[in-house]
């Protein structure tokens, strides 16, 4: 119980004073085999200067690594450097970082063409991404090191280059993608590289290959993979120092975190549903706010790209909501005055705002509309196009009135009788 209070306390510091909005325990994990720790002062250094609470393990020493205490999480990332060996999959299986990553846990994965850690490996498969296997290296036709450029990075949200540097790496491996909307391509390979291994048919050919890709999953816990452990060395960081620390924001939430507040929705006049529920035809006003984390507090967060869907099975309306009012941390987004339609039932008023390299936000209200009461459908003097059928029935019932009369007032009409007589001859 002590531990999980300590823990608790950690997370609760973390929180007040990490630049990112998740908390701030941070696990490293690596193998002192391959790579040390000193190789990347530079970049855990950074870490350390935003606050991140820093916990190193070697991969290949007697300790365990445990990332649970019963079903408390106790730590909030996991940074796993380049390892191998069979003990790391009984130290970190699959089902284990699966579970700390759906439990809200933030991952960054680096592999290496010799150090492809199965767990790891399939960890990431279930994600959609597939590295290579171990051995296969990806290399460029043209150039004898691997160069990136602008028109290889894939999402400006994530990361923009500044002025002329690339990046620059050495040894790498690439991955394939899978089509799915929650992954985030970062970095493509090269048009004029491959990944290849002796005797081997190649892996990735030209930019269908990534060195670097993430993946949001819809309680917005992040994952980064990097095909290249010389990201984050210190050798190559003069180069490629901005886009590591510009991954390690995203990946643990420093930025392109977006949230909403709870949306309202009433009628025209500001009476709410609770008050005076709808009906078909009401008009009513949808409004939501949006606040975006520049890595220090919440501001408002700007765009007009954000919908506004009136859904029973499927869309009703597809309304593109328009600034409203705007607070300190909020701005309000709104749909204006508009017409229920003319359809009872229970709909779904929904915002679904989901974008490349930005956490979701999804806000859902089930509410019922209701079909008009007796005395609330409109008179028939109040229709405009009613007065053909009135003057219709007017008409017929003024011609049997009239019938009536002559019916009743016409003189008695004489019959003639004819009697018929025998006649004698």
């Amino acid at each position: 119980m002590l531990g999980v209070f300590i823990s608790l306390l950690m997370a609760l510091c973390g929180n007040i004073y990490a630049a990112s909005v998740h908390p701030s325990r941070t696990l490293v994990l690596y193998d002192e085999r391959l790579d040390q720790l000193g190789d990347f002062s530079r970049f855990f250094d950074n870490l350390k200067e935003r606050e991140y609470d820093m916990h190193f393990s070697s991969a290949n020493s007697s300790a365990r690594i445990d990332l649970y205490e019963g079903e408390h999480r106790l730590y909030d990332n996991l940074v796993v450097l380049p390892v191998k060996g069979k003990q790391v999959n009984k130290l970190i299986p699959v089902d284990l970082l699966l579970q700390f990553y759906n439990d809200g846990g933030d991952v960054l994965s680096v592999t290496d063409p010799a150090a492809v850690c199965d767990s790891v490996r399939l960890f990431l498969n279930q994600l959609g991404i597939y590295p290579s296997p171990r051995g296969y290296e990806l290399v460029d036709n043209v150039k004898e090191n691997l160069v990136f450029g602008p028109n290889e990075l894939k999402n400006y949200h994530i990361h923009a280059t500044k002025g002329d540097k690339s990046l620059f790496v050495q040894n790498a491996s690439a991955a394939l993608l899978d089509n799915r909307q929650q992954l985030v391509p970062i970095l493509a390979a090269p048009r004029t590289s491959f990944t290849r291994a002796a005797g081997k048919d190649a892996w990735t050919v030209g930019s269908q290959g990534f060195l670097a890709a993430g993946f949001q999953n819809l309680n917005n816990a992040r994952v980064v993979w990097l095909g290249s452990v010389d990201f984050l060395k210190d050798a190559f960081y003069d180069n490629n120092g901005e886009f590591a620390q510009e991954l390690a924001k995203w990946v643990f939430r420093e930025k392109n975190v977006i949230k909403s507040l709870e949306p309202t929705h009433s009628h025209a006049d500001g009476t709410t549903y609770e008050t005076l529920p709808y009906k078909i035809k009401d008009i009513v006003v949808y409004e939501i706010g949006f606040s975006e984390w520049n890595g220090k507090k919440w501001q408002p967060y700007i765009a007009d790209d954000i919908q506004f869907e009136l859904r029973m099975l499927d869309p009703y309306y597809r309304l593109t909501l328009k600034p409203g009012r705007k607070e300190e941390q909020v701005q309000y987004y709104t749909t204006g005055e508009f017409n229920l339609p003319d359809h009872h039932g229970v709909f779904t008023f929904q915002t679904d705002y989901k974008r490349d390299g930005f956490s979701f936000v999804v806000q859902k209200d089930v509410r019922a509309i209701r079909n008009l009461a007796h005395s609330e459908y409109a008179r028939s003097s109040e229709i405009s196009n009613a007065a053909v059928y009135l003057t219709g029935i007017f008409a017929v019932i003024f011609a049997w009135i009239i019938f009536i009369i002559f019916f009743i007032t016409a003189p008695p009409t004489i019959v003639k009788t004819v009697s018929s007589k025998k006649k004698n001859n």
